[in-house]
């Protein structure tokens, strides 16, 4: 009976996060001739042993842009961030975006090859919901020429009181299978309330087309104690079984910090694609468990990834920090060992059947 009850601990056992290393950029920092500063997306693909990066820089401090990079981990030290390519974002014909309407925030690695024999990557940008400018999903070669995009439905269109906030758009992308993205908001639609964000569904094989289902995901509330006290979804990592990393942030104008990383569960979700507002009820949201409360040790955390496993066996994650190209602000990347005696935590198969995830769409 002991061995059983030990056993049924190890399986019910939440995971937890265990800090190895991190390592500071200056905020003088500089990457092939571009200032470091404002990532708030990172990525890896083991098979291809490149990380991706994207700076929400809109075209004040260098072109639009992302990065690939090597991040060399050795045994438990974080020791070098090697960027080994610029990805000035531009269209087919060349031009690069320009700075009105573009907000890059989070990336992800397609592990198909282009014609060129490299992963293509997905990114997403929050647009500029008081100009009118949609937020879209781009894909683009590791040229960083756009290949297509996915502009957010009707219903996320800015307007007084429905669609997307000001800044507060797409904001993370996850693969969960073989060219299928789920996307997410980082605060609720203005017709949704404050309460839940809609994790959108994309099939990627389709430019342009529309979510084929959507999940509500419930925030935690947002602080109190201080003037405009906020909380956001900010990045959502794919795992096996329909499960997520997921990433919360919240802020108040005394510019005070809290961040909490959650494991998902989206078994027993209802679609709520046909539902014009989350405040209405009548629907089942995703689960989620807190993982670890990392308080405001970690400043202002934007992206997230799982990395390789490290020389313990254990899965590492990857935290980075956008520091909004504040002088003196350093760029932080935090190395974790992801502590999981029940197995939960494995990547989602980013080459996965399709027809598992989008049903008869």
């Amino acid at each position: 009976m002991l061995h059983l009850a030990l056993l049924s601990a190890v399986l019910s056992a939440q995971p937890e996060l265990r800090e190895v290393d991190r390592l500071e950029l200056p905020s003088d920092h500089s990457w092939l001739g571009t200032k470091v500063g404002g990532i708030s997306g990172i990525d890896y693909l083991e098979s291809w042993d490149t990380w991706a990066m994207i700076s929400d820089d809109k075209g004040q401090h260098g072109p639009v842009r992302g990065y690939l990079a090597k991040i060399q981990l050795t045994g438990d030290r974080l020791t070098n961030v090697e960027v080994t390519t610029l990805l000035p974002m531009s269209w087919g014909t060349g031009e690069l975006f320009k700075q009105e309407g573009f907000d890059p925030e989070g990336i992800r690695i397609l592990p198909h090859k282009d014609f060129f024999g490299d992963p293509t990557m997905v990114w997403v940008s929050e647009g500029a919901g008081t100009r009118g400018v949609p937020t879209r999903v781009y894909e683009v070669c590791t040229g960083a020429t756009r290949m297509d995009t996915w502009t957010a439905p009707e219903s996320f269109a800015p307007k007084r009181r429905s669609g997307i906030r000001n800044n507060r758009a797409y904001e993370s992308v996850a693969i969960i299978a073989d060219r299928v993205a789920v996307v997410a908001t980082e605060e609720p639609l203005r017709q949704d309330g404050n309460t839940y964000v809609r994790l959108s569904t994309l099939d990627l094989n389709r430019p342009e087309s529309e979510p084929v289902a959507q999940l509500a995901y419930p925030l935690d509330d947002a602080p109190t104690g201080a003037p405009g006290g906020q909380n956001g979804l900010v990045d959502l990592v794919a795992l096996e079984g329909g499960r997520f990393l997921s990433i919360e942030r919240s802020w108040n104008m005394a510019a005070q910090q809290s961040i909490r990383v959650f494991i998902v569960d989206t078994a027993g979700a209802t679609d709520v694609l046909e539902v014009e507002s989350l405040n209405s009820g009548g629907f089942t949201p995703v689960e989620k468990t807190l993982v670890a409360d990392l308080g405001d040790r970690y400043g202002n955390t934007e992206g997230m990834c799982l990395g390789p496993v490290l020389e313990s066996g254990e899965r590492s994650l990857i935290l980075v920090t956008d520091n909004n190209f504040a002088p003196g602000m350093p760029t932080i990347f935090s190395l974790f060992a992801i502590v999981d005696p029940g197995g939960d935590i494995k990547p989602a198969d980013r080459l996965g059947t399709r027809e598992s995830v989008l049903g008869g769409h």
